[in-house]
C-alpha cells in the first residue's frame, strides 16, 4: 500500500482538547498528495521524507528544524541518511495530532525549500 493510500485509509486521531473542526482544514491541506505529508499508521502524527543533493544540506535542514523545535518546545523524530531526512511529528501529551504538529510540518516545508530540497530521484545515494 502506498503512503498516500495509507493516509486515505487512516483517520486522524486528534489529541484531547484539540478543536478538530478548526484543525482539520489545515491538516487536509497538508495531506494533499503534492505536499508529500502522510498520516502515520495510527493517524496520530504526520510524516514526510525530504531529499537533498548533499549530506551537508540534509544535516543543515535538520539543524534548522532542531532550532525551531527548541523554540517551540516541540520535537520530531528525524532520521538522517546520506541524501534524505525522514521526519515525523506527533504530540505525546496528550497523545494525538495538534496544531503544533501542523505548524512544525509547515515550517519543515519552508526550511527544506531554503536548504535546496530536491525530488526523490535527485537526492544523493550511497554507492
Amino acid at each position: 500500500m502506498s503512503a498516500s493510500a495509507n493516509s486515505a485509509a487512516v483517520e486522524p486521531q486528534f489529541a484531547e482538547g484539540v478543536d478538530a473542526e478548526e484543525l482539520r482544514p489545515r491538516l487536509t491541506a497538508l495531506l494533499q498528495p503534492e505536499q508529500g505529508w502522510t498520516l502515520d499508521a495510527e493517524g496520530q502524527g504526520v510524516q514526510k521524507t525530504y531529499f537533498f543533493k548533499t549530506y551537508f544540506k540534509a544535516v543543515s535542514f535538520v539543524n534548522v528544524v532542531a532550532s525551531q523545535s527548541a523554540t517551540m518546545k516541540h520535537h520530531p523524530t528525524m532520521t538522517v541518511r546520506i541524501g534524505s531526512v525522514d521526519i515525523h511529528w506527533t504530540t505525546h501529551h496528550p497523545r494525538g495530532l495538534t496544531g503544533k504538529d501542523v505548524d512544525m510540518a509547515q515550517h519543515c516545508d519552508e526550511a527544506a525549500e531554503l536548504m535546496g530540497a530536491v525530488e526523490a530521484g535527485q537526492g544523493r545515494k550511497c554507492h
